[in-house]
């Protein structure tokens, strides 16, 4: 198997994760901004839990992330019926341009085996605790604060990245503001050594209090 075609197997079953994730989170059925602001969050965060980066660059916009590659991953995965999709409809983005919207969760059916199987691989086990994790952080949050998130993440909003630049925090851990943040909550844990996964859900409470006006 080619590299290119390895490269797209890898992304398909981040989806596939993701999705489960929410599924067992409470999260779904996940809307396309959500799934993606999700992906973009697996993301920037995986540094947290010592996993390498997926996909460190994207393209701000003013109604949050979007991963072409993603979207058409999770197309070819609808079209297999791995991926079931209600409430198809077409919506107007911030350019005014239209695109299509929907509401994503996993058929069971096809899905479980392809979950099932990640256990046999120690890399892909990690990926699934580390966004299983996450996914149960982001589920303290409601849909209009899962909406805003973006808004409040260190990375996301960093007023130095204007709109339509691209944010890039794949080479450069330094600029990785929202990873860096979660690192530093080691100083509020008794004994200051948060687990990663006690750092995921106080960056996601930072979020909460931010997105609410607290400071």
């Amino acid at each position: 198997m080619s590299t290119a075609k390895v490269d797209v197997l890898r992304r398909q079953v981040r989806v596939v994760m993701l999705l489960g994730a929410a599924e067992d989170a409470g999260l779904v059925p996940l809307n396309i901004l959500r799934l993606h602001g999700f992906a973009y969050l697996s993301n920037v965060l995986a540094p947290v839990w010592d996993m390498p980066v997926l996909n460190g660059k994207v393209l701000k916009r003013r109604g949050g992330p979007f991963y072409p590659d993603l979207q058409q991953d999770l197309d070819r995965l609808v079209g297999q019926g791995v991926v079931v999709i209600s409430g198809v409809g077409h919506v107007q983005d911030e350019a005014r341009r239209w695109r299509l919207e929907g509401a994503y969760r996993l058929n069971r059916k096809f899905a479980d085996p392809i979950l099932g199987a990640l256990g046999d691989f120690p890399e892909e086990r990690q990926l699934g605790s580390f966004i299983a994790e996450l996914g149960y952080a982001l589920s303290a949050l409601s849909d209009v604060e899962l909406d805003r998130a973006m808004s409040e993440d260190a990375t996301y909003s960093d007023p130095m990245i204007t709109i339509d630049n691209v944010i890039d925090f794949a080479d450069w851990r330094d600029r990785n503001y929202s990873a860096n943040a979660a690192d530093k909550f080691d100083r509020v844990i008794q004994g200051g050594n948060a687990t990663p996964g006690e750092k995921l859900h106080l960056y996601v409470r930072h979020l909460h209090r931010r997105i609410n006006g607290e400071r």
